[in-house]
């Protein structure tokens, strides 16, 4: 059954929009940021999350791409989140034809699969099999926009190579463990490998491209790896803490329930 799903629920859950024309888009920072490579862990930590915190809600459109069991498909979206509780994506294949409409709030996850008339319900923690974590303070939100922060509880190993920051370290409860690239010109993370309690690589997140939109750093593309499955986002269109952001799900009726833990 989750192998099934999989798919559809990475469309669900991994989606979330940045980026690229406007007249408020310029280029990003370049070069060495001020301080490198002396900057310690709490200071990149809170850099880091200052960077992020002027957003607080998106609406956005652009283009994605699923590769999962040797299958490769790509539609468009489009997506309204706000970071604090909730998110909405509506995904369209060709021709603009609706392919599925989601709603992902703090705990739980729906999606109605419009070609085979399915609802599918589950826990908001059923999509860390996609993204390890995502389940944990909108974090596969985060990661689709490049907004991820280092957690501060997490003791980190610093290391400082080729202008960029790394930080190394376990997670509470035998979690495994995650190791973030930073961009101190941009104080955005760039690459998250996840680490499962054995050791093994479980995840992977990039965010590339990055603009500057509204005063916040962006990224147009976005790569989230997991459980055999691949998320690729290529954003043209977004709005940052738009004045009107409508969040718009109904719940189908005659759909066939399709409960996930």
């Amino acid at each position: 059954m989750l192998a099934r799903l999989s798919g559809l629920f990475a469309l669900a859950v991994a989606l979330s929009g940045c980026i690229t024309t406007g007249p408020l888009v310029t280029d990003a920072p370049t070069g060495e940021a001020a301080g490198y490579p002396n900057h310690t862990v709490a200071q990149i930590v809170a850099a880091v999350d200052a960077s992020v915190a002027p957003v607080l809600s998106v609406a956005a459109d652009g283009d994605l791409r699923v590769e999962q069991n040797g299958s490769d498909q790509s539609a468009s979206f489009s997506l309204r989140t706000r970071l604090e509780d909730s998110t909405t994506v509506v995904v369209r294949g060709p021709l603009g034809i609706t392919v599925g409409r989601a709603l992902v709030t703090r705990d739980s996850v729906l999606f109605a699969n419009s070609l085979q008339d399915e609802l599918v319900i589950g826990p908001l923690s059923a999509a860390d099999r996609i993204v390890p974590g995502a389940s944990a303070d909108a974090r596969v939100v985060r990661a689709a926009l490049g907004l991820l922060v280092p957690e501060a509880d997490v003791v980190w190993s610093l290391s400082a190579q080729d202008g960029l920051y790394q930080l190394t370290g376990r997670l509470p409860g035998g979690a495994g463990s995650r190791a973030y690239t930073i961009d101190p010109a941009l104080w955005r993370v760039v690459r998250v490998l996840e680490f499962g309690a054995d050791g093994r690589q479980a995840g992977l997140q990039e965010a590339s491209a990055f603009d500057t939109v509204d005063g916040v750093v962006l990224p147009r593309q976005v790569r989230l790896e997991g459980a055999g499955t691949t998320v690729s986002l290529e954003h043209r269109r977004l709005e940052v803490n738009p004045a009107d952001l409508r969040l718009r799900f109904v719940r189908p009726e005659g759909y066939d329930v399709i409960e996930i833990e």
